[in-house]
């Protein structure tokens, strides 16, 4: 049976839960890193604020720093040495590993383009089953508002979201809330975006999951892609993404 592929993608973390994923043994972090390279594992480098990423390879790994591969673009290599935070997400073992590093310069690596960093002082590692449970702070998740019966936009539900990106939402379904079934699609869905405003989009529901919370409470996660956003909604779901990430990237240096 195929294993499914992690998706590279950061992940958003309260403090409350970050600290028991933190790996901070040198000789740990030097291991893992290694054995990305070895395996020749991708790795999503997140420059420019978090706005912008490329896939690319650690090369090498050791108590003095660590190489990664230069893309083929010289101009995204300049915006990447010039980046003041990079954010890097790989697998390990099928897990997720996350780490940072604030300043990175560009070289070579036996003869080819290369930045080089300083080994990081600590990096995340989640487990599947973990990095599923991991959510936005409930006091700063933005809502859905779906409306379930066509021509009566009367009636309502709110959902929170608990993961969001330029092509679709997380959302999160209480027990006693609607239930959202794969293929269904929502029209006239309402997101108010924490200071920058509200998109109206179409949704369809690809699938469904169960999660649980640290509470120990299982909740249904429904993973939806936007329909034809417009050109206002892919905008402002630019710059709500651009800042989620710019808040992971400040939190996780703290």
């Amino acid at each position: 049976m195929r294993t499914k592929e992690i998706p590279l993608k950061i992940e958003l973390f309260s403090k409350d839960n970050e600290n028991k994923y933190l790996v901070t043994n040198p000789k740990e972090i030097i291991s893992i890193l290694q054995t990305i390279a070895q395996r020749k594992s991708r790795v999503a480098l997140y420059y420019n604020e978090g706005i912008s990423m490329v896939l690319t390879m650690i090369l090498a790994a050791d108590a003095y720093g660590v190489w990664i591969d230069a893309t083929s673009n010289p101009n995204d290599n300049r915006l990447i040495e010039r980046s003041k935070r990079i954010i890097f997400v790989s697998t390990h073992n099928q897990a997720k590993v996350q780490f940072i590093a604030d300043d990175v310069m560009l070289g070579t690596y036996e003869d080819a383009p290369a930045f080089s960093l300083a080994l990081p002082q600590k990096l995340l590692r989640l487990q599947r089953r973990d990095y599923y449970r991991l959510v936005t702070p409930e006091t700063n998740a933005p809502k859905c508002i779906i409306h379930p019966v066509p021509e009566k936009d009367h009636i309502q539900h709110e959902i929170t979201i608990m993961d969001i990106s330029i092509g679709g939402v997380a959302l999160v379904c209480e027990a006693t809330g609607i239930e959202l079934q794969p293929g269904t699609v929502y029209k006239h869905c309402q997101i108010e975006l924490p200071e920058i405003g509200k998109v109206e989009a179409t949704i369809e529901v690809k699938n469904t999951l169960e999660i649980t919370d640290r509470s120990g409470k299982v909740k249904r996660r429904a993973g939806c892609v936007f329909v034809k956003p417009d050109g206002k909604t892919t905008i402002l779901l630019q710059r709500y993404v651009a800042q989620m990430q710019q808040n992971t990237i400040q939190s996780f240096t703290k």
